[in-house]
């Protein structure tokens, strides 16, 4: 059994009491703040993020999320392997918050495809497997 009492600090949580076993994960919740008027809520990231396309390998729709801490000119683009841009899935400005964008790979063959997202100083590049 593992119990402990934990404190909130800058960095996360800090066990001040109790006792731990080092083959049991001890959790640590932080909140994040929410922005937001009446009933719709929207949380704010504190950071660019690119996530991993899911499902990956996929066939022929795959879901790509990121995430914006501010508002900006956005480009996601998707490239073959040879580094060919073969389509623009955003190209517009985002307000920050959290978005999900759908990609059809039904017109194209199968392969490994590269997405790139890009917005102010941030780019980051992730790698998907299309299978058909």
């Amino acid at each position: 059994m593992t119990w402990g009492y934990y404190t909130d600090n800058t960095t996360g949580c800090t066990m001040t009491s109790g006792s731990s076993k080092s083959n049991r994960p001890n959790t640590c919740i932080t909140m994040t703040a929410l922005v937001g008027t009446g009933n719709q809520t929207t949380v704010i990231p504190d950071k660019f993020e690119l996530n991993q396309n899911y499902p990956n390998p996929f066939n022929p729709m795959t879901k790509i999320n990121f995430a914006l801490p501010k508002q900006g000119l956005v480009t996601l683009r998707i490239y073959d392997v040879l580094g060919r841009e073969i389509k623009t899935l955003v190209n517009e400005v985002k307000q920050a918050g959290s978005y999900s964008v759908d990609f059809n790979g039904a017109e194209f063959s199968s392969g490994v495809y590269f997405y790139k997202l890009t917005s102010g100083d941030f780019s980051d590049i992730k790698r998907m497997i299309l299978v058909k």
